[in-house]
């Protein structure tokens, strides 16, 4: 076989090799935020003080949208009695969360998660108040 010829086999060779593995599965940007899935409110505390009362059945729902390659999802919250949902928009860069809900309130939080993934972090101002809230991851 001449060197032209071993070469069209190499190469032959190198792409049925790459053809034939299989394609890894793209992941969703929004999953290396830490962010999605179903959590429930633990504590809140109001310009650096708690209230004490134990919290139950507040939940946030973070899901990703039909786009992958983005920072954007949709976003439901919920306590007994109350709902609402609309997408958000992650900041990487400034570690913020901007959240528009159905009537086209904008809302933007700060965000955390601690190295476990169990534990979100957010904290905003709201009527000249600093709240600081811990939830927990659910599912």
């Amino acid at each position: 076989m001449n060197k032209s010829a071993s070469r069209y086999v190499l190469c032959l060779a190198v792409l049925t090799a790459f053809s034939s593995c299989e394609k890894v599965e793209d992941k969703d940007l929004l999953e290396n935020t830490g962010i999605l899935g179903r959590w429930e409110i633990t504590e809140e505390l109001t310009n650096g003080v708690s209230d004490l009362l134990p919290r139950c059945c507040e939940f946030l729902d973070f899901i990703p949208d039909d786009n992958i390659e983005d920072y954007k999802g949709l976003l439901t919250s919920t306590s007994v009695g109350l709902l609402n949902s609309g997408i958000f928009e992650v900041d990487l860069n400034n570690k913020t969360i901007l959240f528009i809900d159905d009537d086209n309130d904008q809302f933007l939080f700060n965000y955390s998660v601690d190295e476990s993934l169990e534990n979100l972090t957010i904290d905003f101002t709201e009527d000249g108040n600093n709240f600081v809230q811990r939830w927990a991851k659910r599912e």
